[in-house]
């Protein structure tokens, strides 16, 4: 077998990897890195299921708030799940918790927090998220941050 080479994408025509692909000498290698836009898209779809709890006055700026968490250098690295068959995808532990956080911080207004995880979730009773996000609790840091978020976007009213 020849040995492989990375190609630069930039510089590359679809020709040339048509090209390649036909002859069976096209190779991409899967990486363990996630898209910040596909993550952002995820969750704005995973909470958005439960935007009718976001309390009116933050009803404008929520969606700013959310984008913040994901880009925020706290959240960024585990806002993935890193090992495991859900590798990549979103950690749904992590978004739980932010949300449970939220709520506590009076930007999520709901009875309970098993009404807001079964939108989220679009189940209709608990399941293994549920159970299993206290494994993955928020740090100190996380918290106080979401805090500092919550006081960065109300003082812009």
């Amino acid at each position: 077998m020849e040995e492989l080479r990375k190609l630069p994408v930039r510089g590359i025509t679809a020709k040339e990897v048509l090209a390649l692909w036909r002859e069976g000498r096209l190779y991409l290698k899967e990486t363990e890195t996630a898209c910040k836009q596909d993550i952002q898209d995820e969750v704005r779809a995973y909470v958005g299921a439960i935007h009718e709890y976001v309390a009116p006055e933050w009803q404008s700026r929520i969606a700013d708030i959310w984008q913040a968490i994901v880009a925020d250098k706290a959240f960024a690295p585990v806002m993935v799940m890193r090992k495991g068959r859900m590798r990549g995808l979103l950690n749904r532990y992590i978004t739980t918790n932010i949300v449970f956080h939220l709520k506590a911080l009076d930007i999520y207004q709901c009875d309970n927090l098993l009404e807001l995880h079964k939108r989220m979730e679009r189940v209709e009773s608990k399941n293994s998220i549920y159970k299993s996000a206290g494994m993955y609790a928020l740090s100190r840091a996380q918290r106080l941050r979401l805090r500092e978020l919550k006081d960065f976007w109300g003082s812009l009213k």
